[in-house]
């Protein structure tokens, strides 16, 4: 596995889909030797989401499995069985943190309940992150990522004033809770180096979100109101516009006078001094959004962006996953890894977003194939022989 800052650390990640995999993928991902167990048969199931490399609906092939799960080592173990239960608690009683991602309900059926896990190991950090938290009258709801944007309060803030309430895509609550969760075991770890014992991690994902309402819930306190969505102001600053090749966003942000914005944009109708005020362009709003969509026409996204910082404005650009791949800054910064996967092929993928003094470059395992290492892990480290190994397999069990 790659060296790094947390090696020596034992994770057993017993999450599926998105929430527990992400958590455990970032421990490993700073060195964590991470021991993914997934059901028999099926495996996780993030390897039936697609979309698949080469559109080939293979499960080995889930582009969302496969960037989840490099750095990590995969077991297939059933523990609602007796026997499998036997074979988990063995792993556990090495590990030095469980992540999983199962309502309480479900995690007590299993055994995977804090109370059950404390015995057989003390000093287990488990990372529970479920949509709700392990308490309260929603504990066991599940929830897809639209429900959990919904009821964290962040979708009614989010997106313009005039439209109905915006949520973000690709499953971003369930990243969060993830990366929220990453972040509290570790700090769970800190905490074990005086206490010596374990402690249980709850991780709500919509808690999560609802942590970022830092203006509606203190407007609704102190004021008694609610902060409506985004007003719509007309002038088509500080939101997305088309260009000539995609999406910008000009901004009025800055020190620099509103001679230097118009100038830069082109149009020689936005030097009237008319707009030259923030109350002025909101009177005017409608009049300079239209020559504004007639000077970012005669733009392309990367010249203009490279202009405004010259000219000391905050502008910005939309890229697509095309123009990140090909980013100067993010090449320069070394932040994609070349990962070869023995089914997928090579490929790009975001490589370590926060980089720590002393935390070195590695190669990136591939995400693991399913069971790819039972023989390494069952039987070489726990101590099952291999007639062992064939009875748990015939029986299920792995």
């Amino acid at each position: 596995m790659p060296a790094g800052l947390l090696s020596g650390l034992r994770v057993i990640d017993f999450g599926s889909g998105i929430s527990g995999p992400w958590c455990a993928k970032l421990l490993a991902d700073y060195g964590a030797e991470v021991i993914k167990v997934e059901p028999p048969d099926c495996g996780d199931g993030a390897r039936q989401m697609g979309p698949f490399a080469g559109d080939d609906p293979d499960p080995e092939k889930s582009l969302t499995f496969l960037y989840l799960n490099t750095n990590k080592r995969s077991v297939t173990l059933d523990p609602s069985t007796v026997t499998g239960r036997k074979v988990f608690h063995r792993l556990l009683a090495d590990a030095d943190v469980l992540v999983e991602n199962h309502t309480p309900s479900a995690a007590e059926e299993l055994g995977l309940d804090f109370k059950t896990l404390a015995d057989v190991n003390p000093q287990l950090v488990v990372t529970s992150i479920t949509p709700f938290g392990q308490t309260g009258p929603y504990q066991d709801y599940q929830a897809t990522d639209i429900i959990t944007y919904a009821l964290s309060g962040l979708m009614y803030h989010s997106g313009d004033s005039d439209r109905e309430p915006l949520r973000n895509v690709l499953d971003q609550s369930f990243y969060v809770a993830g990366a929220n969760a990453a972040a509290a075991t570790q700090v769970a770890l800190f905490a074990r180096l005086t206490s010596g014992e374990g402690q249980h991690v709850d991780v709500s994902a919509s808690e999560c979100l609802g942590g970022h309402l830092v203006q509606p819930l203190p407007y609704y306190n102190y004021m008694g109101a609610i902060k409506g969505r985004r007003p719509v102001r007309g002038a088509g600053f500080d939101e997305l516009m088309p260009a000539r090749d995609g999406y910008v966003t000009p901004s009025v942000q800055g020190s620099q006078p509103w001679s230097t914005i118009a100038g830069l944009i082109g149009v020689e109708e936005m030097q009237d001094e008319k707009f030259a005020t923030g109350a002025g362009r909101i009177a005017n709003g409608e009049e300079l959004k239209e020559l504004l969509l007639k000077g970012l026409s005669q733009w392309d996204r990367m010249p203009l962006f490279l202009a405004s910082g010259e000219a000391r404005l905050v502008f910005g650009m939309a890229q697509d996953a095309g123009d990140l791949a090909n980013c100067p800054h993010l090449e320069a910064r070394e932040f994609f890894v070349e990962v070869d996967h023995p089914v997928a092929g090579p490929a790009q993928y975001p490589g370590i977003s926060v980089r720590l003094p002393g935390e070195p470059l590695t190669d990136t395992l591939p995400a693991p194939l399913l069971g790819q290492h039972n023989a390494e892990i069952y039987c070489q480290e726990l101590g099952y022989s291999a007639e062992e190994l064939v009875y748990l397999r015939s029986n299920g069990v792995i």
